[in-house]
């Protein structure tokens, strides 16, 4: 069943064994003197099993709009997604909507309990930036009570997103620093199950065995400041390096720290290079070189996209954004 198809009741007629005038008969309440008692346990079990909300209760739902569309991501402290979240809200501000920040502090756990506590609020909508492998689960148990779920910053399958081109914007950035005469290339990366992240890694190793070499070292952080500085200090301590390229701004930071910790001047002694472009590199020294991504303009856009589908019209399941190589002093 495709993730985003809403269960009929011939599919619990289906997964009961039974016709569909029983599963009605069932819903209705007129199941006692019409079938077996086991009959009707087997059909209620379906029912709960698929979550399934026959129409005229999802009809209901439907009418009744909270005008209240959930931000749920993964890191409230991160200026990009700070941004991208201002970007959601002043659309949504404009459109009539109020917006929920949910953060997930980069816990599955904690974004799973999310998804239940947005199920049962009834918001309209949900913004949604997963932590690493989604829980499907509970996506389909929000589409299914009709809840619009778009996907911002990630790729998810059989959801609408909107994204960066994170493989290109990698893949150019590493070309800028094989150009500019580094080859002893370490990558920290982030979770490998986060689509933004395996792009990004993906581009990197594209440029470097396009250009006949191999990475110096690749360790995977989580997209904060100390797991940067971590792998950063396990790279300059083990291996021989001239440049290390982090996945995102934050990470990159730590790696100027553990660099400068260790007496080594970044870029005499080792280069350093982001991704993001986040507004807290106008406080970084050396000025960081990294990539560009639209956060606001992403935010818009999502919420734009999420618009467009409440109210029917045909939209693009995924909108990639251009990115763009931001030139500083760091390599």
């Amino acid at each position: 069943m495709p993730e985003d198809r809403r269960v009929t009741i011939r599919d619990v007629a289906r997964k009961a064994g039974v016709s569909v005038t029983t599963v009605s008969r069932v819903l209705n309440g007129n199941g006692a003197g019409h079938m077996r008692p086991e009959t009707e346990a087997r059909v209620l079990a379906a029912i709960e099993a698929l979550d399934y909300v026959p129409i005229r209760v999802a009809q209901r739902l439907r009418k009744q709009k909270t005008r209240v569309v959930a931000i749920l991501l993964p890191d409230i402290s991160n200026p990009f997604f700070s941004l991208l979240a201002r970007g959601v809200g002043s659309v949504a501000f404009e459109e009539g909507y109020s917006t929920l920040i949910c953060d997930s502090n980069h816990s599955v756990e904690k974004e799973s309990r999310y998804l239940e506590i947005l199920l049962a609020e009834q918001v309209e909508g949900i913004i949604f930036i997963s932590v690493g492998q989604p829980n499907r689960d509970g996506l389909k148990r929000l589409l299914r009570r009709g809840i619009d779920v778009v996907v911002a910053d990630r790729s998810v399958r059989g959801l609408p997103s909107v994204e960066a081109d994170n493989k290109s914007g990698s893949y150019q950035l590493t070309r800028h620093l094989l150009q500019k005469g580094y080859h002893d290339i370490a990558y920290i990366a982030g979770p490998p199950e986060v689509s933004t992240a395996s792009d990004r890694l993906s581009g990197f190793s594209a440029a470097i065995e396009n250009a006949g070499l191999k990475p110096a070292a690749v360790l995977y952080g989580n997209f904060t400041y100390k797991s940067g500085y971590e792998c950063a200090q396990e790279i300059l301590r083990s291996s021989r390096v001239d440049a290390i390229m982090a996945a995102n701004d934050l990470m990159a930071i730590g790696a100027i720290r553990a660099a400068e910790e260790l007496g080594l001047n970044v870029p005499r002694d080792v280069g350093v290079t982001g991704f993001d472009h986040i507004s807290l590199l106008e406080f970084v020294q050396p000025r960081l070189t990294t990539v560009h991504i639209p956060a606001y303009e992403m935010g818009k856009k999502a919420m734009k996209l999420f618009i467009q589908r409440g109210k029917g019209r045909v939209s693009k399941k995924k909108i990639l954004l251009e990115t763009k190589l931001i030139y500083g002093d760091s390599c």
